[in-house]
Parts: C-alpha cells; structure tokens; sequence
C-alpha cells in the first residue's frame, strides 16, 4: 500500500510544510478501473479523501445561544474563548442539539477540548469536569423560538431536533433565502444574507417568491447597493427564471432533499405541477426515494402556504419544467474545442508510430 505508507509520510510533515493540509487523495491509477467505477452525482467513486488526525485544543465556554435554520431546526452554539485551532481561530462551536448537550453534560463556564472536525467544522469533544468551575450552570432548552417567539416543537420521540412552527419566522426566511440563491440551486449572485436579511427587515419579501417581484427603487433602498450592483443583481434574478425544475426543487429547501434526489424527482415527474400531485406511495415507488423524504416532499406540498408560493412562481414567469437529455453521465468534452495536428504525409500513422507514445501515458495499476 505505496498509497498509505506516502499519506502517513505527509501526516508527519504536515507541521514542516509552508501551507496548511488536513489530508491527501488516494485515486485509482488505471483509467480502465476509473470508467468501470464511474461516478456519483457529485465526485467521482475512484477516488477516496484521506484525511490526517484533526488538532484538538482547549478553551473555554463562554455562553451557550440557540440558533434557526432554514427548516425552523433550533441548534445550540457554544461562544468560546477565541482560540487558534489548526491555524484557524475558533469562537463558536455547534452543539449539535439540545441531547448533545446532556451527553456531553456541558455547562456554561466549562473548560473543554475542541477540534475542528474534518479540520473544518468546530466541535466540543470533551468537557473536563476536574476543571468545572463552582459557577458553572446549565443551559434550559427554550421554550419559544429565539427568532420570532414563536413555539417551538419536537415532533416525534425518536427525532433529536426541535423546531419553530412557524412558518412566517425571520430567521427560516432569511436561511431560505440565501439558500434558495445559492450556486447549487438558482444561481442567483449578489443576493446573499446582507442583502437577504435587509429585505427582509423592510418587508419587501415575506416569501421566497417575492425577489421575482423586486423592483429597482426596492434594492436601490439597501445598504451598498448603488446603480450597477441593483442592475446586476435584478440580471441575475431575471436569469434564474430559465433554470430546470431540479434546480428549483433544490432551492425550496424541502427537508430531507438534496441535489441528487431534487434531480431524480424533477427527471421523474418532469413538472413541479405534476410532483405536487404525487401521493406518498407514488414517491416511494422510485427506487431513489424513501418513506422519510416520501412524507416531507407531501407535507410541503399540503402546507398553507405553498399554494401561494407556487403561484407566485408561475405569475413570476419560472419554468418550472425539466427537459430531459439524450446523452447521461459525464460529458467532459462537451463545449469543448479539440484541436488535433494533421499526419505527416511523407509519415503515415501505424501501429509502430502510435504504440511507443500511447504506452507511455497509459496509467499501471
């Protein structure tokens, strides 16, 4: 195994080196091998993240607040101490939710141990209760959303998360949003969380649909926003309007469904008309979709305000369709240029000429 004997050679030198690394790929070195692996949605099958230990440190937990997400999931966030972790300071770390809380039994106050997981995302790993101080004190789970006030739920006993209810709150809008705007979904730049929240704080959108019907006295409005950027960013959300159903279904941020699946459903059904007609177990006969995303993709159709939303789209102008194409998988080449060199006519190409070069770039297992 050349491969992990050269990965852990790094991993000892990663403190030597003049850049930071948190880890190698290891790749199939056939082609033959690559093609026959193939690929996800997403990367290739033929290649593998190899990643070194992460650094760990202590601090100290300074507060501990409740957080929204654009599914109305309440998260608990440690503040730290600020503190320098694998070359990165850290001031909060994700608590996950509020049952890590009792595992990890952490109090305000608490000395623990972090690191930064995959060297990205920070965690608390260890509180360490020989160094709890007298004036430690646990944190409640709220009672209502830190967002709007609203209330807040566990829907069922084998769930962890708990969730605002409403579906108006700020701060699942403003997710939403910027979600909805990302590159994976509409594509929609110069439309991120300043922008988002400002709009939101003006009451110039109370749903996703609602940026289809900004205008430009509206943005001009915001904070930054002078002449080009409002042209630039009304370009960008005209365009959108153009992208394919799967992209869409994305963006919305129904619980449960990602890229792939969005992909699966908008190939499947075609239309967003014809999704919202589909029952559960319609859903579930796609061999993709399971009883859990089966169930969220009905609920968000069922919901109250949905209807308005999907209205709002058609009047707005948004394809809302999937064209399907003829050629699948990776197309690498395509709008590609390939400029080839004519043979020599004094030189024919043979099977002499081309074995030499055509051995020597082939990959060896």
């Amino acid at each position: 195994m050349d491969g992990m004997r050269h990965c852990r050679a790094l991993d000892r030198e990663r403190d030597s080196l003049l850049f930071d690394i948190d880890g190698a790929v290891i790749k199939l070195n056939s082609f033959a091998l690559r093609q026959r692996a193939g690929f996800t949605h997403r990367s290739p099958r033929w290649a593998v993240a190899f990643k070194f230990a992460a650094q760990q440190t202590e601090t100290d937990v300074l507060g501990i607040v409740a957080s929204v997400g654009r599914l109305g999931t309440i998260t608990p966030v440690a503040r730290l101490r600020p503190v320098s972790v694998g070359g990165v300071t850290v001031s909060n770390a994700t608590l996950h939710n509020f049952d890590e809380i009792k595992r990890l039994d952490v109090k305000i106050g608490d000395r623990v141990i972090i690191q930064r997981a995959g060297d990205v995302i920070p965690k608390i790993l260890k509180v360490l209760l020989e160094k709890r101080p007298r004036q430690a004190r646990a944190f409640a789970v709220p009672t209502e959303c830190p967002s709007c006030g609203g209330p807040i739920l566990k829907e069922k006993e084998i769930d962890v998360a708990y969730r605002c209810t409403n579906s108006g709150c700020p701060a699942q809008l403003a997710s939403g949003l910027v979600h909805f705007a990302s590159r994976g979904a509409m594509d929609i730049e110069g439309l991120g969380e300043s922008a988002v929240v400002q709009l939101i704080d003006k009451k110039l959108v109370k749903d996703i649909a609602d940026i289809y019907f900004l205008e430009r006295k509206d943005l001009l409005g915001l904070e930054l926003f002078a002449e080009k950027k409002t042209d630039n960013l009304l370009k960008a959300i005209e365009k959108s309007k153009t992208k394919p159903l799967s992209r869409l279904l994305y963006g919305l941020g129904i619980r449960t469904v990602g890229e792939k699946a969005a992909l699966v459903l908008a190939e499947k059904f075609l239309t967003l008309d014809a999704l919202s007609q589909a029952s559960e177990s319609d859903l579930q006969a796609i061999h993709e979709i399971g009883p859990v995303m089966a169930q969220a993709l009905v609920s968000y159709f069922k919901l109250e305000t949905t209807p308005g939303i999907l209205r709002k789209f058609k009047r707005a102008g948004l394809a809302m369709k999937e064209e399907i194409s003829a050629a699948k998988g990776p197309q690498l080449l395509a709008g590609k240029r390939l400029a080839t060199s004519a043979p020599n006519r004094h030189r024919p190409w043979s099977k002499a000429t081309l074995r030499g070069p055509l051995r020597s770039r082939r990959s060896t297992t």
